[in-house]
């Protein structure tokens, strides 16, 4: 199995990144108990947010994208985001 990491990049709204904060962490912490989650996470820095995820396998990845509660959370989080987030996929090679 191929280990994955995603990254995302993405810019709260102006004044909206305190508001932000709440929906990351709890969709942050549903993450964290979903099968093959390997750690989920968010970093803050003024207006300016990153995302890091683990997954075991490009299947537990996919499974957590396909969720209902991820679209539900999506259409909390997108309207207080400056753009559209800037998403990186990463394979584990050593």
């Amino acid at each position: 199995m191929t280990k994955i990491t995603t990254t995302a990049r993405f810019n709260a709204l102006p004044g909206k990144g305190d508001e932000l904060v709440p929906l990351l962490a709890e969709l942050s912490e549903h993450s964290r108990g979903e099968p093959g989650s390997a750690g989920y996470g968010y970093f803050r820095k003024g207006d300016e947010f990153l995302s890091i995820e683990h997954w075991t396998s490009r299947e537990a990845e996919a499974a957590h994208n396909d969720t209902d509660y991820l679209r539900e959370m999506l259409q909390k989080i997108l309207p207080l985001l400056a753009g559209r987030p800037e998403v990186t996929r990463w394979e584990q090679v050593a």
